[in-house]
């Protein structure tokens, strides 16, 4: 099978944007950067299912490449080096979604990843406001609630990111429904920039929301832990050390790899990603595929031991006090500071999405070459339970 062309790096306005979102809830481009990442290296090396893609397959999206769990719309018939991934229509019922909110979904709960400034719906019979998040001249973000009387129609959440020269990205999430339920998911605009203008018009049409009106605020954190800093040490844990661990020596630790995938990037550098039934580890190599670094570890099942113990299924308040808080309550954007300031590590930070979390620790780390190395801890909870754990080099 012809192996299919993939731009990890791809050219999309929304992956370029910088991140300002400034509350626990609002859909970011880092959030959604993330997802389709994740989604993209899935359909590496796969052939789409209507593979040759033709002229027959364009549509007012773009070049539809349908694969098994989504349709991705291309501004070309081809893929290389000059494809630009323009919107995503989601297939699958089981494919993990932003917010855990895929195919299927009860409305309640799009309401709740969403709607928690307006939880009531408050707004006339057809329309009703979720957020708005002015940070212009950097950035907005709104969602808002169609409907008709109490059946909700469809729910979409927009991100304006500044993407240079006065212009912004125009793209989002738009989650439409039937009886009662999400039956379609579309991410749209990922190549489209609109002006100024155009962002502060859609601000005041969603919310009213003038430049300069006050901003959600976020609560801090009070817990205090007088615990040591995420730091080198805990780069070393369950057999392995994440900054000298090989491919060879990830066999010997977590046994043989279920599934592998190659990719190159825009400097011709490859990832290699390997497969193990409760552990992914991702290899980056130089353009001949040699020295290769261990660049993420991600453990989403089973019971892999992670730093200081951690294990999947631990509690957020247990897992708080593993690590430095200083308990001063301090807020940076939307994360609540543990430590540090939350930018240059180490540091600390909690944010939270409705009943979910995420912790995040960085520290700096000196490689055998004498190199000055910054890894993260990014630990993610789902009702208050750690669900997935994931070291990587920023």
């Amino acid at each position: 099978m012809k192996r299919a062309f993939l731009p990890l790096v791809i050219a999309l306005l929304l992956l370029c944007a910088t991140a300002f979102a400034d509350e626990a809830g609002v859909l970011t481009e880092t959030e959604l950067s993330a997802w389709l990442n994740k989604l993209l290296l899935s359909t590496v090396g796969t052939e789409p299912l209507n593979a040759p893609v033709g002229e027959e397959s364009q549509t007012d999206d773009g070049y539809a490449f349908m694969y098994q769990s989504a349709t991705l719309f291309y501004n070309q018939p081809t893929l290389n080096a000059q494809s630009k991934l323009q919107a995503v229509a989601i297939t699958d019922e089981a494919l993990d979604m932003p917010r855990g909110i895929r195919l299927g979904a009860p409305a309640a709960m799009l309401l709740s990843a969403y709607g928690w400034q307006n939880p009531t719906l408050a707004g006339d019979e057809t329309f009703a406001p979720l957020y708005v998040l002015n940070q212009l001249p950097d950035a907005a973000y709104w969602a808002w609630a169609q409907r008709n009387g109490d059946q909700l129609q469809s729910v979409r959440c927009a991100i304006h990111a500044g993407a240079g020269a006065g212009r912004y990205t125009d793209t989002g999430i738009l989650y439409s429904l039937s009886y009662g339920a999400v039956d379609a998911i579309r991410v749209y605009g990922l190549n489209q920039t609109v002006s100024e203008a155009e962002v502060k018009n859609n601000l005041a049409a969603v919310g009213g929301v003038q430049a300069g009106s006050p901003e959600p605020q976020i609560a801090g954190v009070n817990v205090q832990s007088s615990a040591d800093p995420f730091g080198p040490s805990d780069l070393k844990f369950g057999r392995m050390d994440f900054i000298t661990l090989t491919e060879k020596g990830a066999g010997m630790v977590f046994g043989d790899f279920t599934g592998e995938e190659w990719a190159q990037d825009e400097q011709n550098a490859w990832l290699h990603t390997l497969t193990y039934p409760n552990v992914t580890l991702v290899f980056g190599m130089d353009p001949s595929r040699q020295n290769a670094r261990l660049d993420s570890l991600t453990v989403h099942s089973g019971d892999s031991i992670g730093p200081r113990g951690l294990m999947l299924g631990a509690e957020l308040d247990k897992v708080l006090t593993l690590f430095r808080c200083d308990g001063t309550g301090a807020v940076n954007g939307s994360a609540a500071i543990l430590y540090g300031d939350g930018q240059n590590p180490p540091y600390g930070t909690l944010e939270r999405t409705g009943q979910d979390a995420t912790l995040r620790y960085a520290t700096t780390v000196t490689g055998a070459d004498g190199t000055t190395i910054q890894v993260a801890l990014h630990l993610t909870f789902t009702d208050a339970k750690l669900a997935e754990m994931m070291i990587y080099r920023l």
